[in-house]
């Protein structure tokens, strides 16, 4: 998964360990290869005591382009949500707006070139 491969090239990312997996996480989403090969994606901005696993469409991302486009496109996918949220009981979305815009720059910025 480029994903994975992602960070494991990147010798600025120290990789967390435990007895059978090592893992990444950083805003948006949580990385875990396992000893026996497989690897978990969680999406990590969700509401919730737990992370959810990414839509089909976030995992895509994660497959074809790799640890970036893929933790900011779950951020532009839960902050639209926040946002629809917002409105509907009539709370203000400026912020989540502009957290929202920082993301969708983010992710452009990092599928360009591929």
């Amino acid at each position: 998964m480029k994903a994975w491969d992602d960070l494991v090239n990147n010798k600025e990312i120290p990789l967390w360990t435990t007895d059978n997996s090592e893992w990444y996480l950083d805003t948006g989403a949580k990385i875990e290869r396992f000893n026996d090969g497989r690897i978990v994606i969680k999406n990590i901005v969700s509401r919730g005591e737990s992370y959810l696993d990414p839509t089909p469409s976030q995992l895509s991302y994660f497959k074809l382009y790799g640890w970036d486009p893929g933790r900011y496109k779950i951020c532009v996918d839960e902050y639209e949500k926040k946002i629809k949220h917002a409105k509907v009981i009539g709370d203000s979305s400026r912020s989540l707006q502009e957290k929202l815009l920082k993301f969708k720059i983010k992710l452009e910025e990092s599928l360009q070139g591929m």
